[in-house]
Formats: C-alpha cells, sequence, structure tokens
C-alpha cells in the first residue's frame, strides 16, 4: 500500500484555539475560494443560537507541528467573526499525501457542495503530484474514489500532464487552465478526446453558473428560458433546434416537442 493510499490516524479530540490553527488553502482548499461568505454568515447564526457546531479537521504536520485546517474553513471563520477564542475539532496524524486525500474527500462531501469544476481542478492538482521517481502519488483507483473523478477523466489529465511537459510548458492550477494551454501547446490541432475534454469542462463551468437557475425556470415557465436563449444565441438557436431535431428523431421523440 502506498503512502498515498494509507488514511490518516485520529489522534485527539479537543478545543483549539484559532490563534493556534493555521490554514494552507492551496494545499487543502479545494475550492475556488478559501470560504463563501453567506456559508459562513449561516454557521455563525447556528453558532450564536446554539453555542456550538460540528468539530472541524486538523492535521498535525509531521515536520512544523503546526496544526492545519483539512475540513471546516467555513467553520473556523464563523467562530471568528463571532468573537470566539477556540474551537472544537480532530487532529489528524500522518503523512501530507493522505492529508490531502482527506481534505479533498471531506470537501466533496460537505454542506456546501464542491462544484464540478471545482472537483476536476482538485483531481488535476493531485494527478499533478509526482515522486521524486517519477511516479504519481496518488493512483487512479485514489482519486476516483476521494474526488470522485471518473477513470477516463484521471487517464486525460494524465496524457495531457506529459504533453504539456514534453512541449515545455507550464503545468497550471486548473483543468480549465491545462485545456486551454494544452490547446496552444497542439497549436490548435487538438484530438477528438481533448476537444470533447474541453466541450465537456466548458458545459460543466457553463452549468456551475447558470445551470440550475436555467434549470429552475424551466420548471416555472419555459417559455421565459426559450426567449431568453433566442436573445442570447440569435441565429444559433438554429443550431439548437437542428441537434434536439436529430436527438428525438434518434430516439424516437416527438418531433413537435423541440421548442423551436
Amino acid at each position: 500500500m502506498t503512502t498515498a493510499e494509507q488514511r490518516l490516524t485520529r489522534s485527539a479530540q479537543r478545543t483549539v484555539k484559532l490563534d493556534d490553527i493555521h490554514t494552507r488553502p492551496d494545499t487543502f482548499q479545494y475550492r475556488d475560494r478559501e470560504y463563501e461568505n453567506h456559508h459562513v454568515e449561516e454557521i455563525a447564526d447556528v453558532l450564536q443560537r446554539k453555542g456550538r457546531v460540528d468539530r472541524i479537521d486538523l492535521w498535525k504536520d509531521p515536520e512544523s507541528g503546526e496544526l492545519v485546517v483539512l475540513d471546516g474553513h467555513h467553520r473556523l471563520e464563523a467562530h471568528r467573526r463571532v468573537g470566539m477564542s477556540k474551537v472544537p475539532a480532530v487532529i489528524f496524524e500522518g503523512a501530507e499525501e493522505a492529508a490531502r486525500l482527506h481534505a479533498l474527500q471531506e470537501n466533496a462531501k460537505a454542506r456546501l457542495p464542491m462544484t464540478a469544476s471545482e472537483k476536476n481542478n482538485a483531481t488535476w492538482r493531485l494527478v499533478c503530484q509526482v515522486r521524486d521517481d517519477g511516479e504519481y502519488v496518488y493512483s487512479k483507483k485514489a482519486l476516483v474514489k476521494n474526488a470522485g473523478a471518473a477513470d477516463g477523466t484521471v487517464g486525460n489529465m494524465r496524457r495531457t500532464r506529459t504533453r504539456l511537459l514534453e512541449a515545455d510548458k507550464p503545468l497550471p492550477e486548473t483543468w480549465w487552465g491545462a485545456l486551454a494551454e494544452l490547446k496552444d501547446a497542439a497549436g490548435k490541432d487538438l484530438t477528438d478526446d481533448d476537444r470533447d475534454a474541453m466541450i465537456d469542462e466548458r458545459a460543466r463551468r457553463l452549468d456551475d453558473r447558470v445551470g440550475k437557475d436555467i434549470a429552475n425556470m424551466a420548471e416555472i415557465q419555459i417559455e421565459a428560458v426559450i426567449k431568453m436563449l433566442e436573445k442570447r444565441l440569435g441565429q444559433k438557436t438554429r443550431i439548437l433546434a437542428d441537434w434536439w431535431r436529430e436527438d428525438l428523431d434518434e430516439t424516437d421523440g416527438d418531433l413537435e416537442d423541440c421548442p423551436f
């Protein structure tokens, strides 16, 4: 079993002074921002009403001895905002590679869900972790289990990393950045798989921003969504109409169901 596949050891459960807690968002926070203000305010409200929330997860760095947040950045900030000096915590010990996976696993199942793009970026960051001998720190199995990424996605990320290094390109912090860098390195001659990956990632990013709003409005009044698409896409709505009609035809659907 590799170090990355080992679990952290739960060594203690106690309250810890806020001044003794450190954060390393570049290493252990897999969201686009260290915390979302509205979520911090929700937790702060619970703290003021009930006096406590779930414990945060801390990792004891074996080299420095620092206690670093793995899960609970929002809860930590909420404690600061309400003026508390201590926070209940669970302290873990073990290798940093295992700590990274623990942080990702806990963030992925948190009350404030990670977006699809954030999960892809987290997987990409871990794919880029290699040992001195060039071997990957994290196996495909570990990434699929902890990040929720598909086996094929991890494989594509590994190939992208290899191609960027062969082209003497830097490894971006985000998966989207890696795909854009790959497109530049390839002189716009992407493989079909690379092109599909870029389309999928663009779709995820768009869905993260507006997908929920569009879906909700479609339940309330689909005509409003249609008018919005017509306004934003103009003549390009014909492309959507052709695609929908073709899809309905292939599935023996009713062409009258096509909105355009």
